[in-house]
């Protein structure tokens, strides 16, 4: 080939290289700097935090993922990931949830000898019966649903081995796509959380209600035991600020659930007195970690 146009090549070369576009050096940039840095340049980016690197301020930049760097060529439109550092949490601000020393009610033993169901004219009532259950793979919901494996004895009733169940007597805020609520994450987490560390789950029907309600869940009182010793987890959850008791259908109101002279449903009302005066998660002025305030919707940084 011809000096002249090994020369002409070269230049070719050169002038394609210089007109490509580069990916920026983004060090010491927070997420958000970086979100308007890399915003002119028509990529597709992906943020992934790295939760066991703590920087000082949250989310700051570590690298770029795939092998890639400051200073490589990329096309309009590619795909990009950007690893940052983990979001600092000061918990001064936010309401921290745990299983708190336990007050309320205990299960009875005779209460599984009970029938899990009674016969009535207007359908299938719970026999305040106890039983165990373990919990599903994915059984996890939200803050006061969950889904479980139950005994083939329980099945004649379910039609099914695997049910999910409607917590009794209280509610929650909502974690589905479209409806979060503010609270609703930190309550799936305490209930999610309480169920997998939990050595043994029971779950009890209630004679004063129905056994499903009107999306097919079974409604049931939920226990489990921490280190031998069996507790209330509807009780837990209202006791820890994260539900309202309410849906009183007559469950928890008859003496068969009744423990050291209270019955189910006013062991749930004193869990939300003490709550509401120790001001504990919806009743206080602490932060949901997990909700974006300034624009009243989930915290696309923290909420999963």
């Amino acid at each position: 080939m011809k000096k002249w146009m090994v020369l002409f090549v070269i230049l070719v070369l050169s002038a394609c290289q210089n007109d490509s576009e580069v990916l920026p050096d983004l060090t010491g940039q927070t997420q958000e700097e970086i979100e308007v840095t890399l915003a002119p340049l028509d990529l597709d980016v992906d943020f992934i935090e790295r939760t066991y690197v703590m920087e000082d301020e949250s989310r700051v930049f570590i690298e770029y993922g795939g092998f890639k760097q400051a200073g490589d060529p990329f096309e309009p439109g590619d795909f990009v990931t950007v690893i940052v550092s983990a979001a600092r949490i000061d918990e001064s601000v936010y309401y921290v949830t745990s299983l708190r020393p336990y007050d309320g009610p205990r299960l009875k033993e005779e209460f599984f000898d009970f029938p899990y169901v009674m016969e009535s004219d207007d359908g299938l009532r719970g026999g305040g019966k106890a039983f165990e259950v373990s919990l599903q793979s994915d059984g996890c919901v939200d803050g006061d649903t969950a889904r479980f494996e139950v005994p083939e004895a329980f099945e004649a009733y379910t039609n099914t081995p695997f049910i999910s169940v409607r917590f009794l007597n209280f509610d929650t805020a909502e974690t589905f796509d479209g409806g979060e609520e503010e609270f609703g994450k930190p309550a799936s987490n305490f209930t999610c959380e309480a169920l997998q560390d939990s050595d043994r789950i029971f779950l009890q029907t209630d004679p004063g209600d129905f056994l499903f309600d009107r999306y097919g869940r079974t409604l049931a009182w939920v226990w489990i035991d921490i280190d031998g010793q069996i507790e209330l987890l509807n009780y837990h959850v209202v006791r820890a600020g994260l539900g309202e008791v309410m849906y009183l259908y007559g469950a928890g109101e008859t003496d068969t659930t009744s423990v050291d002279g209270l019955t189910y449903t006013e062991w749930m009302f004193e869990a939300e007195r003490l709550a509401t005066e120790e001001r504990l998660g919806i009743h206080g002025d602490l932060l949901d970690y997990y909700w974006d305030y300034e624009n009243d919707a989930p915290n696309p940084y923290t909420w999963p």
